[in-house]
């Protein structure tokens, strides 16, 4: 999950009569039922606010997330997993652009393996 805009592996344990928070082997935050209310901010971000304050968080899978604490999530009204998108729907960013020298090895290796092409040729004519 993603913890107030850093990248921190947490887990969030759901109770009946609480909820914690606990990276590793240290407990983060925990709070009895009625101390703590989840909003779901959609687009997979949900607050927890307390009264010592309020703690953003984006879980792996937000629909889940949202159907354990008793919540439909906004982006998946519906009860069961998410449907399967197709193929054309998927945002597919670009890379970063190659190296300089990533660039230059790959032409040194286009002329080697020419040139090595063309001498196993000659060897056999």
């Amino acid at each position: 999950m993603t913890l107030d805009q850093d990248n921190v592996h947490v887990m969030v344990g759901l109770e009946d009569d609480k909820i914690s928070l606990v990276a590793g082997e240290v407990s983060i935050a925990e709070w009895l039922s009625g101390e703590y209310v989840v909003v779901d901010l959609g687009k997979g971000t949900f607050v927890i606010e307390a009264e010592e304050g309020s703690i953003s968080f984006q879980p792996d899978d937000p629909g889940s997330f949202a159907r354990g604490i008793g919540q439909h999530p906004e982006h998946d009204p519906s009860p069961g997993p998410a449907p399967a998108r197709s193929l054309d729907t998927i945002e597919v960013k670009d890379g970063p652009r190659p190296r300089p020298t990533t660039v230059a090895g790959f032409y040194a290796l286009v002329v080697m393996t020419t040139a090595l092409g063309i001498w196993a040729l000659l060897s056999l004519l």
